[in-house]
């Protein structure tokens, strides 16, 4: 009541007839050098949903991570993408220390785009290539424990009908989230400036008629093989209907309209369809960093908050309401 009295009383001053846009975009130095966070969405929608007390509060992070293999209790990794079973444990127990909860990629979306409730501190986990046996045996315990999801980024044109099957068994389980990693996924089908159009398109669209057909659910996120993209896989993955799409770059955690990434990310000129994932084999340090980066970020935005509001209330053309600090929107 205070601060609504407050800004009546200030916006009623001529003085903020033109109020400039929040300029100064949220920077941590946490964040490797040449990685900057990106803003996607324009001011107004920014703050109509960044305010509205029915959404997420600001501060809430996403941690995407990247899994590969896990590795039997006791034995030791033999490729880079591999983590033991007890550095699992670790993540796992580490992760629930500091009060994180999973998601899947369609809350991952409908936070991105217009901060849908998700918990303050979220993470989605994401298996790459076909490694059924690693859900089962690694993730599911854990999942069920936790109530937790897991995201499969499946690689749809080596998958045998055996597969499938034992693919729909676990679904029944309400753990999976099943989205596309490529058709064949191999080195002559990643996405490079010399790839054919037809292994383009065989890559990006391929993969949903079969997902659809053993989910019942089409994909919206392509993760991209190899963590390879282009200009023209990004607009082929739109036209296919994907909305969000995961590199194999590790920059740093998610945030509503602050997305971390590097000079080949921002050269596409389209933060969703490039986030950035962690690597498992650092997922325990980049839990860390994403609380480090969460509570920066709500300090910052704490005192942004008159300056952001008052803009609103003078510039933006949506009116505020009484339910809520902000009017909510129905999903487009």
């Amino acid at each position: 009541m205070v601060l609504a009295l407050l800004l009546v009383t200030l916006i009623s001053s001529p003085v903020f007839a033109d109020v400039e846009p929040p300029v100064s975009p949220f920077s941590t130095s946490l964040l490797r050098p040449g990685v900057t966070g990106e803003a996607y969405l324009d001011p107004c929608r920014y703050l109509q949903y960044q305010w509205d007390t029915n959404r997420s509060a600001p501060g809430t992070v996403v941690v995407p991570i990247m899994f590969h293999s896990i590795t039997q209790p006791g034995k030791t990794p033999q490729e880079n993408t591999a983590i033991t079973a007890e550095y699992f444990a670790e993540i796992i127990r580490h992760a629930r220390e500091l009060g994180f909860e999973t998601i899947t990629s369609g809350e991952l979306l409908r936070f991105l785009k217009y901060n849908e409730s998700i918990p303050p501190r979220s993470m989605i986990f994401i298996v790459d290539d076909r490694r059924l046996g690693v859900v089962q045996e690694h993730f599911l315990p854990v999942l069920e424990a936790n109530d937790w999801t897991v995201t499969l980024a499946y690689i749809t044109g080596a998958a045998t009908e055996t597969e499938w099957t034992r693919m729909e068994e676990l679904l029944k389980t309400n753990r999976l989230d099943v989205q596309a990693h490529g058709f064949l996924h191999n080195g002559s089908t990643y996405f490079t400036k010399w790839t054919p159009e037809d292994v383009i398109q065989q890559e990006i669209w391929k993969p949903i008629s079969l997902i659809e057909q053993h989910t019942g659910e089409r994909p919206l996120a392509f993760i991209w093989p190899g963590g390879n993209f282009t200009p023209r896989s990004i607009e082929v993955a739109h036209t296919a209907g994907y909305q969000l799409g995961f590199t194999a770059y590790s920059r740093g955690p998610l945030m509503f309209n602050w997305i971390p990434l590097g000079q080949p990310e921002r050269d596409m000129q389209d933060p969703l369809m490039v986030l950035p994932r962690a690597w498992s084999t650092a997922a325990y340090v980049n839990l860390d960093e994403a609380v480090a980066i969460s509570n920066q970020y709500i300090a910052f935005s704490a005192s942004r908050k008159i300056q952001e509001l008052l803009y609103y209330y003078t510039q933006c053309p949506a009116p505020l309401t009484t339910s809520s600090q902000f009017p909510t929107q129905k999903m487009e």
